[in-house]
Formats: C-alpha cells, structure tokens, sequence
C-alpha cells in the first residue's frame, strides 16, 4: 500500500494503490484504474476502511482496476466505539453524523451531515475528479446521499459527475430532511454487497430498491466487508471493467 498522504485540516487520505493521474492517457490494451472516493463506517475511519479492504483480500483482487482514495469523516466520534470496531481497528475515529431522535416527534434527524457535506464537496474539489464512489455502511448511505443530491443539483455542480457506485452493506436514510432523494431511482451503474446475516440487511435491500438496474453480490456472512472469491469477485471485475470501457468510449469520443 502506498503512503497516507495529509489534506489541509489534518485529514488523511489513503490510496489504495499508486495513483494513476486523474489525466492518465489510455488505449485499448491498458485503461487507466478508476479513481474512487472512499467512504468508512460509522465511529471508523478510512485508515480502517483500507484495513478492512486489506483483510479481505480486495485491495490486492482490484488493485489493477482501482485507485481508491479514503478519506475520514470531519466530525469526530460523538459517542462510543462501536463493539465490534475498538477491539479489531485503532482510532482516532470518526463519523457522518450521529443519528438523534425525537422521541416526542417520531423524527431522526443527522447531526453533522451539514459538516460532511461541506467536506466532500471540498475534498472532491481539492482531490478531485473521481470516477465513482464506494461506501461502507453509514459511508454507504452517505456515498448514496452524494450520488442523489449531484444528480439532483443539489451537491457537487462544479464537479465531474461521479459515474458509478458501490456498496457494502448500504443503509437507508433516516433523516426526513433527506428522504426527497429517494422519489425517483438513481439511475447510476451501481453494486451492491449485501450480507446474509448482516443486521442491517432489510435497510441495504431498501438501499438497493432505490437504484435502476442495480447489481447484486450476496454473502454469507454478517456486517464486514467479504472476501470476493471465485463468481462474486468476477462480477465485481467485470462491472469495473465495464465502467472502464465506458470511460474511454467517453474520452475518445470527446477528441473527435
């Protein structure tokens, strides 16, 4: 793995592989690798995400198609580290937002998704372009967010559109104040990695309702990221591969 590199404020930023330049030229024997925007867990990071990646075995399976780039929420932990996270992965840790209900008014509301948003939209500027983005779990139902609120004007106009997704046990959005981006379906090429015992599988099966033609890689085990092996990992690389094939189609038709 290559060196975690600093962004102003003290944020880091980890490739998953060496950059390729975001300008990389191309032919029909070697397309550059897909830049992606990372985004971790709930009370996680992205050093922990890249981890998580690592021990699944995904970062050496996809590093020939993928530069991924992790980068940590800019809100710190606001509550305890999650059980199965501070025994396995050490901090700082960080989050999206923390989830706050009212009770009296049936209502959750996202205390610091203002933040968050306000960071992507700097660290896609700063960073920037990417090809697609990729989530894990909160990161996954941000990763959603950004996708919904760029297409839908609201996010990210200054920015290339992102042209793909993927997600390791997605999550639905709970906050009211954002459930306008589920009335009509991204219509985005979009993966989605969901566990079979994951508890959080009916919300990433939600997740996946609100996406055009998604594709489906089911495991057998809980909220992780899987090791892809054998048929699963081939579909992962033919999708990537796809989008590959559709980013140079794009950048030879633009020099006609």
């Amino acid at each position: 793995m290559s060196p975690v590199a600093v962004l102003s404020g003290g944020r880091s930023v980890h490739s998953l592989a060496q950059s390729s330049p975001a300008n990389g030229t191309t032919s029909s024997a070697m397309a550059r690798k897909l830049r992606v925007l990372a985004l971790h867990s709930f009370r996680t990071s992205g050093k922990t995400f890249a981890l998580q990646m690592s021990r699944a075995g995904l970062d050496k399976a996809l590093q020939d198609l993928l530069d991924i780039v992790y980068v940590n929420a800019p809100n710190a932990a606001s509550g305890p580290i999650p059980e199965d996270v501070k025994p396995y992965f050490d901090g700082p840790y960080y989050e999206w937002w923390n989830a706050e209900k009212d009770e009296e008014r049936d209502r959750v509301t996202y205390k610091g998704w203002d933040a968050s948003k306000d960071f992507l939209e700097k660290v896609v500027q700063e960073q920037g372009p990417f090809d697609g983005i990729m989530g894990f779990s909160q990161g996954g139902a941000c990763a959603s967010t950004v996708v919904a609120l760029q297409r839908l004007g609201v996010m990210l106009q200054s920015a290339a559109p992102l042209k793909f997704a993927i997600f390791f046990a997605g999550a639905l959005i709970r906050d009211r104040n954002l459930s306008y981006i589920y009335k009509e379906k991204v219509t985005l090429p979009s993966v989605h990695i969901i566990g079979d015992k994951d508890y959080v599988k009916e919300w990433s099966e939600f997740q996946l309702t609100k996406w055009q033609d998604p594709l489906l890689i089911r495991h057998p085990r809980g909220h992780v990221i899987p090791r892809l092996e054998g048929e699963k990992l081939q579909v992962m690389k033919t999708f990537l591969e796809a989008q590959q094939r559709q980013m140079q189609a794009q950048q030879q038709s633009s020099k006609l």
